[in-house]
C-alpha cells in the first residue's frame, strides 16, 4: 500500500490532483485540519477540506487536543463529506502544532491521546489511523505503550515516522523501530521517513515487514514517484520523467480549486521543493519568488527550465523548511 503523507500547506487539493495526474497512491491525506475549525466554522467552506473525485480515496487528518471536539468534528464531517477514513495527528513537530499542544506534543500525554482515539471511534466506524513519531529519546517502551493504548481504543493503523520529535529532520530515521512496532503489536503498520527513490520504498517494505509506505517530501520533488514505485513492484523500469515544466503547468491549473488568496502562496510553497530537483534550483526559486503573479512566474520558469532535465533518483533535498 502506498500513501501520500499529510504535509501542512502542501497536500491541498491542487497538489493531490497533480499527484493523481501521474499515478495516484492508494490513499491520499489532507493537510492537517483543526478540529476546532470544523466545529466552530462551516466545514463546507473550509479550504483544507476541499477535494474532488480525482484525489480519492481521501483520509482527513485531524489535529487538536480536546477529545470532545474530535468527536463533534468527526460527526460533522460524517454528515457532510465522504472521507475514506480519519487520521489522528500525533506526530507533527511544526510551530503551530507545538504551540497549541497538538501533534507530537500528545505523545507526552498518552492518556489524552487514548481519549482522543476513543472519542473519534465513537463518532465513526470508518478506518482510523494515527500518525506517530518515535518517542522522545527513542524510548521504545513509551512508543509501544502509546501504540497499544491507541489500538485498544479502536485505531486500525499505525503510521510511524521513526525520528524523535526533538530531531526534526536532522538525523536519519531509525527504520528498525518500524519493524519493532510491527513485530510487537501485530497491528497494521505503515512506514514513513526518508523514502527518496522507488528503491527505498521497496527496501522499507522488505526490511521492516511494514504493510505500506507513506511518502512525503520526495513526492513534492517528484509527484510521479508513486507511479515509479508501482512499476518497480511489478519488476518494470520506471517510465521516463516528464518535461520539467509540465508539473508546474498542471499545478497552476489545479490552483483554481483553492481560494484566490491562497493560490500564489501555495504555488510558491510547492516550488520551493520542486525546484530542488535542479542544481541551481534554489537560485531559480529566489528569482521566481521575486516575480509577482502566477502567469509571470510560469513565464519565467519556462525560460529557466527549458534546458533542464529531471535527474535520476534518489531525490536530493538540499534544504528543508
Amino acid at each position: 500500500m502506498l500513501l501520500l503523507a499529510p504535509m501542512d500547506g502542501l497536500t491541498h487539493v491542487a497538489f493531490r490532483r497533480l499527484v493523481a495526474a501521474y499515478g495516484p497512491p492508494d490513499l491520499f491525506y489532507t493537510e492537517m485540519v483543526s478540529v476546532r475549525a470544523v466545529v466552530f466554522q462551516p466545514p463546507e467552506r473550509d479550504p483544507y477540506l476541499r477535494h474532488t473525485e480525482t484525489d480519492r480515496p481521501l483520509i482527513a487528518q485531524l489535529a487538536g487536543r480536546e477529545p470532545e471536539l474530535f468527536e463533534e468534528a468527526v460527526r460533522r464531517l460524517e454528515e457532510r463529506f465522504d472521507f475514506a477514513g480519519y487520521d489522528l495527528n500525533l506526530g507533527c513537530t511544526r510551530g503551530r502544532a507545538r504551540r497549541q499542544g497538538w501533534g507530537a506534543a500528545l505523545m507526552e500525554e498518552p492518556e489524552l491521546a487514548r481519549k482522543i482515539a476513543a472519542a473519534v471511534r465513537r463518532a465513526t466506524r470508518k478506518p482510523l489511523s494515527a500518525k506517530l513519531r518515535s518517542a522522545p529519546g527513542h524510548d521504545l517502551r513509551r512508543l509501544l505503550t502509546l501504540a497499544e493504548g491507541l489500538l485498544a481504543e479502536g485505531v486500525d493503523t499505525l503510521v510511524l515516522h521513526p525520528r524523535a520529535p526533538e530531531e526534526g529532520l536532522k538525523r536519519p530515521p531509525r527504520w528498525e523501530e518500524i519493524a519493532t512496532l510491527k513485530r510487537e503489536t501485530g497491528a497494521r503498520v505503515v512506514g514513513n521517513g526518508e523514502i527518496l527513490s522507488p528503491d527505498d520504498a521497496i527496501r522499507m517494505l522488505e526490511t521492516t515487514g511494514c504493510d505500506g509506505v507513506m511518502i512525503g517530501r520526495a513526492s513534492l520533488l517528484r509527484p510521479w514517484i508513486f507511479r515509479d514505485v508501482r512499476a518497480l513492484l511489478k519488476g518494470e523500469p520506471p517510465p521516463e520523467p516528464p518535461d520539467p515544466l509540465e508539473p508546474v503547468e498542471i499545478l497552476a491549473r489545479n490552483l483554481g480549486f483553492l481560494p484566490g488568496e491562497w493560490r500564489e502562496k501555495r504555488f510558491i510553497l510547492w516550488l520551493f521543493w520542486y525546484l530542488q530537483n535542479f542544481p541551481f534550483g534554489l537560485y531559480y526559486f529566489g528569482q521566481v519568488q521575486r516575480t509577482r503573479g502566477i502567469p509571470q512566474k510560469i513565464a519565467l520558469l519556462k525560460d529557466l527550465l527549458t534546458p533542464e532535465r529531471i535527474p535520476p533518483y534518489p531525490v536530493r533535498i538540499r534544504q528543508n523548511r
